[in-house]
């Protein structure tokens, strides 16, 4: 409950925060500069990505990502999965380094 409440006084204190900035005159003037410029990068990094060699080398970029992911969760899926039977928290590594298993656990609500 504690944690429900910081989270509401956060949620209250952020809009406070946001129209601030909001009312500002100079960072309203800020803001749509950004927004032009950041329009203006997007339209070149679009035009740079349709020439044919970055489009492969993007695409090459992604798939590799995909890999890293995919491999990133398998680890994550062993490693459970070597706590679960084994409950150490260390592994000796090839190189002879001692890494630890560490676990990260989130409360949410569940979907329906």
């Amino acid at each position: 409950m504690d944690l429900e409440k910081l989270q509401g006084d956060l949620k209250d204190k952020n809009a406070m925060l946001k129209d601030a900035f909001e009312n500002d005159a100079e960072y309203a003037k800020a803001q749509e500069e950004y927004k032009k410029i950041q329009k203006k990068k997007k339209g070149e990094k679009d035009r740079i990505i349709a020439e044919p060699a970055v489009a492969v080398l993007d695409s090459k970029v992604k798939d590799i990502r995909s890999q890293v992911k995919e491999a990133k969760q398998a680890l994550s899926d062993y490693l459970t999965q070597y706590f679960t039977e084994s409950g150490l928290r260390q592994i000796t590594g090839a190189d002879g380094e001692i890494r630890e298993l560490v676990t990260s656990v989130r409360l949410v609500k569940k979907r329906e």
